[in-house]
């Protein structure tokens, strides 16, 4: 019974979750470009429905102003490099050194690291890909003002 289980959940992870994981290496390729622009860009949240993913975050610019069409290429740029995507855990105090640390509570002791390979490094309790080849193709949908200094980025991947 137990092996029956394990089998429908992998199953329905692959098969009836087909973006799994995708959406949100994704979500970390944009976080990262947009965080490197040089305007102060700060990730406020990331969600994630079956088909979509929203990444909104704060800047000191107006984001809408980008050139949406070259940030889409600069995320499936990333994409189709084939890096490997590492999951790792690591002590808080380890991680504190390292990453900012001030939306994680005080009780988590152990951090979940995905690592982007020579791209990014990022703490993430999310599923993610093994490989960026595996997201597909990065579409970026929308750019919207969602409050004084903050912007939604809406996504998919085909």
């Amino acid at each position: 019974m137990v092996q029956v289980r394990l089998l429908w959940q992998q199953l329905y992870l692959q098969y009836m979750k087909p973006n799994r994981g995708r959406l949100q290496t994704a979500e970390h390729i944009l976080a990262h470009i947009l965080e490197s622009k040089g305007s102060v860009v700060n990730v406020v949240i990331a969600k994630f429905e079956e088909n979509l993913g929203l990444l909104e975050v704060t800047s000191n610019e107006d984001l809408r102003e980008m050139d949406a069409a070259k940030l889409q290429a600069e995320v499936n740029y990333v994409v189709v490099k084939h890096l490997a995507v590492k999951k790792y855990f690591i002590e808080r105090e380890v991680a504190g050194a390292k990453f900012n640390l001030s939306r994680i509570p005080a009780s988590v002791c152990e951090l979940r690291i995905v690592e982007i390979e020579g791209f990014d490094k990022t703490p993430c309790r999310d599923p993610h890909v093994e490989n960026t080849r595996e997201i597909g193709t990065f579409v970026l949908l929308s750019v919207k003002r969602v409050g004084k200094d903050r912007y939604r980025f809406v996504f998919r991947v085909d």
